[in-house]
């Protein structure tokens, strides 16, 4: 993981700049002499604190091992009571045909996770998923960064799969598997812009894939592969950055809309973004 400290709000679009130069584009000379381009994906994630790993929230929420189907197990139980909740049917099958279709489809080099939608879902209204979010945007990224960051310098970090457009495993190795944005679900999930990214590991004598820490995967520092840097973001650069995102109409309401998203942008509107100011009640208000 390479890591760039930036000193100005200015100097993180700066170095967004720079890694889109060397890495947004994959280049291969053809045997014409021609010079064949396509544009590499790179996703960005905010953090409020540089400090911190990049853990699901799976993860934060226990230190147990869960293979696929063990989490899928837990995640269908929920679905008669969401269903008669919100009167959505996500025509899933019953978990033993689940488990059926996960033994049957994935291996060592590929992880199958069903009901994709439902898992997307589920991630984003607070049930713990080993999916960590991603989005297309360095600066939705910047925004979730700078929301709730207070004293310590917050982060947004950038991933590329694969810059060469080539992608090996072992089979043995923890792993990135990169899910895309064509789900059915919340609106904020076009919002965002988001993708998702799920790490395993395989475990060749149960054949199973385990979820593990993405953290794992970086470790290996692969120059072909699975690139990832932290921008370290200046706390000072807070109001600057968050005005300048508002400017962009990047704020809480846009990315969640709901009405509890809209009271956040407002608060951070009239306490972050504008100047406080004391103003004094009329006289005829005051106290007798």
């Amino acid at each position: 993981m390479d890591t760039k400290r930036v000193k100005t709000w200015k100097n993180f679009y700066e170095v967004i700049d720079e890694i889109r130069e060397e890495y947004g584009v994959y280049r291969h000379e053809l045997d014409n002499g021609q010079i064949y381009e396509l544009p590499n994906r790179l996703l960005f994630r905010g953090q409020s604190n540089f400090n911190w790993n990049l853990l699901t929230t799976l993860e934060r929420k226990t230190t147990a091992s869960f293979h696929v189907l063990n989490y899928l197990y837990h995640a269908t139980r929920c679905i008669n009571e969401i269903e008669s909740f919100t009167g959505f049917r996500w025509n899933l099958p019953d978990y033993p045909e689940i488990e059926s279709q996960v033994r049957e489809t994935q291996d060592a080099l590929r992880v199958f996770l069903p009901g994709y939608d439902y898992l997307v879902y589920l991630r984003h209204h607070g049930f713990p998923s080993p999916l960590l979010d991603w989005t297309e945007s360095p600066y939705i990224a910047a925004y979730f960064a700078y929301i709730d960051a207070t004293t310590d310098d917050p982060a947004v970090y950038c991933y590329i799969e694969s810059p060469e457009r080539a992608k090996g495993r072992s089979g043995d190795g923890p792993m990135i598997t990169v899910k895309g944005p064509f789900v059915t679900t919340h609106k904020r999930h076009f919002a965002q812009k988001a993708w998702y990214t799920v790490s395993t590991k395989w475990n060749h004598q149960q054949e199973r894939h385990y979820f593990c820490q993405h953290e794992d995967v970086f470790k290996l520092n692969n120059p072909m592969q699975d690139l990832l840097f932290k921008i370290v973001l200046p706390i000072t650069e807070r109001k600057r950055a968050l005005t300048h995102l508002n400017d962009y109409n990047i704020n809480h309401f846009t990315l969640f809309q709901s009405e509890d998203s809209l009271i956040k942008a407002l608060s951070t509107k009239e306490f972050d973004i504008s100047a406080l100011q004391q103003i004094n009640p009329p006289e005829d208000s005051q106290p007798r």
